[in-house]
Order: structure tokens, then C-alpha cells, then sequence
């Protein structure tokens, strides 16, 4: 059964991305602007003799206008050769993150000063892993304007903003998609200390610590596609310098001290917004 609102939304959204008015658009389609309001308001459908035409001026097509995108936070999409899972859907886009990391390999070949934008791990992802994509594929993936700040305990610079086909999530994204439960805006620290980790006190070798273990750790943690626990990349700075990068680790702690950005071992779990319209 068509939803006469959602469709109203699914038009008004492409009209925006298409750069049109209401007025632009009923001057293209040959009717008046009120029509256009009524669809948008969900009061009235648009007359089926209109539909090739207001498809082809939206750069969508007709199942796509009339079947809005369902798909909600939580659910898996298949894409390429892995599966995804949906963070966040909003007007214009759906993230997604892999479901297991998709590899390994270092945040940076070279040991020293390194940020996300000069990274060997971002090339990687906009280039030999984009092209794992079919075309129909890659017409889905955005272009995102990629920013990040400084780490959070410890100051290290993040670098300058990026647009990426794909990237990887950062510490606050991590903490928005998977659960906040202070602990990083508190500087609630855990350090990591003969082999097993305790609450920060004063002999830490960090102030406040190496990481954030908490009720959401189990939310974090992923598996590599044998099936086994992984750690994985985060493209924010780590707290012990700028040779390091951000981490989950194994259990799904957010190490904001992070990892040696030369480490072979790290799993690679990319991210990207897809376009509403051609889900």
C-alpha cells in the first residue's frame, strides 16, 4: 500500500539534492507549485502520466519514489563482497560499517608523525578497496566531507578534514553509533597492566589512562570473516603520539592511548554514507 507522507518526504528530499524549488520543479513538470506542496504534504500522489518525467528530472526512478527506503539502524545490507551494518539513516544518506573487518594491514607503513588524511590505509580504502565495488555499486557510495579533532585525552593532532569515498569511524563516531556511557567525556580511564586491565589510579603511566572499558565494549567488539575476534582501526589520533592511531581492541575497549600506526595486525573495518535514493 503506498504511504501517501512518505512518498511526499521521498520527493521533497530528491527536489532539494536536484537543486530545484517547488516552483523550478512545476515549471519543468508543467503544473502548478501547489501541486508540488500537495505531494510534498502527502495530501495528493502524483498522477501516474507524470511519473516518467518527474523520475528522470529527480535522477531517481519510479520504485524508488514510490517505495521510499525502509531500512532502519541495526539492520545488514550486502554490498560487494561483504555484509553492513546500518548505523544511521537520515534524509540524503545511510551510514554503514562493515559487519567484520575485511582485512588487516597498518594504519601507515612507515613509523613516524602520521594523521588519516596522508594515511597508506585511506588510499588503500578510496582506491583498491573502491574498486572492488561493481559501477552500480559505487553509483550508491557518497563523497563525505570526513572530519575529526584532536584526541580527546591526550591532544594529538587529527590533521586536516578530508572528502572520502571511504573512511573509517573515529572515536566520537564510535561512541554515537555504539553507546556512551560518560567514560570519555569524564576522562573515566582504564590502563593495561600485567596483562589484564584495571581502573586508572596514580600510577598509570597516561593520566587518564589507556582505554575505555565499559557496558558497551561487547558492543564493539567484531570478528575478521574466519570468524575470530579482531581488533580494529579508528582514524583518530592515539594518545601516545602522533605515530600512533585510535583502536578497538579485542574485547571492545576504545583505546584512546591507540596503536603504533605501523602494526601488520590490525583489522580494517571501513565505513561510508550511502545515497538514500538508490538503496
Amino acid at each position: 500500500m503506498l504511504n501517501n507522507v512518505d512518498i511526499g518526504k521521498k520527493i521533497a528530499l530528491l527536489r532539494k539534492q536536484n537543486g530545484f524549488t517547488q516552483d523550478d520543479l512545476a515549471e519543468k513538470l508543467g503544473i502548478t507549485a501547489q501541486a508540488i506542496s500537495k505531494w510534498e504534504n502527502g495530501h495528493t500522489l502524483p498522477e501516474t502520466a507524470l511519473l516518467p518525467l518527474l523520475a528522470k528530472m529527480l535522477n531517481s526512478s519510479i520504485d524508488s519514489i514510490l517505495m521510499p527506503c525502509t531500512i532502519r539502524n541495526g539492520e545488514k545490507l550486502k554490498l560487494g563482497k561483504h555484509e553492513w551494518r546500518v548505523l544511521q539513516v537520515k534524509d540524503g544518506g545511510i551510514l554503514v560499517t562493515s559487519e567484520t573487518t575485511v582485512g588487516k594491514a597498518p594504519f601507515h607503513d612507515i613509523d613516524g608523525p602520521i594523521t588519516w588524511e596522508k594515511s597508506n590505509l585511506r588510499n588503500y580504502l578510496n582506491e583498491y578497496f573502491y574498486n572492488t565495488f561493481s559501477s552500480d555499486e559505487k553509483a550508491r557510495i557518497q563523497h563525505t566531507q570526513v572530519t575529526d579533532r584532536d584526541n580527546p585525552w591526550y591532544g594529538t593532532k587529527c590533521g586536516e578534514t578530508t572528502i572520502d569515498k571511504i573512511f573509517l569511524l573515529s572515536y566520537d563516531e564510535v561512541i554515537e553509533y555504539f553507546g556512551d556511557s560518560g567514560d570519555m567525556k569524564n576522562k573515566k580511564g582504564w590502563h593495561y597492566y600485567m596483562d589484564e586491565l584495571t581502573p586508572c589510579d596514580d600510577n598509570c603511566h597516561l593520566k587518564y589512562g589507556d582505554c575505555i572499558n565499559d557496558e558497551y565494549s561487547e558492543a564493539r567488539k567484531v570478528k575478521d570473516i574466519r570468524g575470530k575476534d579482531d581488533w580494529w582501526w579508528l582514524r583518530s589520533p592515539g594518545g601516545q603520539g602522533s605515530h600512533t592511531a585510535g583502536s578497538i581492541g579485542y574485547h571492545g575497549e576504545l583505546w584512546l592511548c591507540g596503536d603504533d600506526a605501523y602494526r601488520v595486525d590490525g583489522g580494517i573495518r571501513p565505513a561510508m554514507w550511502l545515497n538514500h535514493n538508490k538503496v
